[in-house]
């Protein structure tokens, strides 16, 4: 069955696309083809090199026009999206073709060598919901294919470190969870995470303890649901890496943790 629409929805893609990347309409049949390849999973494959060319294809080329505003604030939300669907499709291919998926960069001439850079910088995006979509490929990638963040891992962290801020829920919730799914990918091996195993304790205690403040220093009542529970799974996958990471901080937000656990179902 899919030897019968996804020719032509790559087809009707690559017509649009040529005429305008941009174009709106091109939103569904990205959004469409990123359902179809979790459901296909590695039987997509004969559709997924064009199809991951041309998901790279239209983010570059909506980075490159948001590039030319001086002003992020200036940039309409909508300008964003055919890059946040072309990102959330990449993460479709990730989950559809699993371990597979570096195998499918590595063959890439086009885009397999710009990719790991081209991570580091939508991670970074002043935009938020391409954070969001961002930060899903990021753990996506640590639990399907690591082997393509590892040369960028300590940006990735880092930014995924500064980018736990409770002000920006959804990308807050993708980002602490992204860094969980590092946390499990290192196993024993603390060695990636050493350098930044403090600043990203410092950053979910207070997500834990509920003395997080906003931009202008104050303080967060009310708790965005999801985030103290993500903050007391990553804080755990942390200390299973090390213990010694945690352990000094432990008096500071025990309590805390305890209670983000608690509230998890499963």
């Amino acid at each position: 069955l899919p030897g019968m629409y996804v020719p032509p929805i790559l087809k009707r893609w690559n017509d649009i696309g040529r005429e305008n990347p941009m174009d709106r309409s091109l939103l569904p049949l990205m959004e469409c083809l990123g359902s179809v390849t979790v459901v296909c999973g590695m039987n997509y494959q004969p559709w997924a090199v064009e199809t991951f060319e041309m998901a790279m294809s239209t983010i570059e080329g909506s980075m490159l026009i948001i590039s030319h505003y001086n002003d992020i604030s200036d940039v309409d939300d909508e300008l964003a999206d055919p890059m946040i669907c072309a990102i959330d499709l990449i993460d479709g291919l990730i989950e559809g073709l699993g371990s597979n998926f570096a195998t499918l960069v590595a063959g890439s001439a086009r885009f397999g060598p710009t990719f790991p850079n081209l991570l580091q910088q939508i991670v970074a995006h002043d935009i938020p919901g391409v954070r969001i979509s961002a930060f899903a490929v990021l753990g996506d990638l640590a639990r399907q294919a690591p082997t393509l963040i590892e040369a960028g891992l300590p940006t990735l962290l880092s930014e995924a470190i500064s980018s736990i801020d409770p002000m920006h829920p959804a990308v807050c919730n993708n980002s602490l969870w992204a860094l969980g799914e590092i946390c499990v990918r290192c196993g024993e091996n603390a060695g990636p995470l050493t350098p930044n195993a403090a600043d990203l304790l410092q950053n979910l205690i207070p997500l834990l303890m509920g003395n997080s403040i906003d931009i202008d220093g104050n303080p967060i009542d009310t708790p965005v649901p999801g985030i103290v529970e993500n903050a007391a799974i990553t804080l755990g996958r942390l200390a299973c890496v090390n213990p010694s990471f945690v352990a000094p901080e432990l008096g500071r937000f025990l309590l805390g943790w305890c209670y983000g656990l608690s509230n998890i179902s499963n």
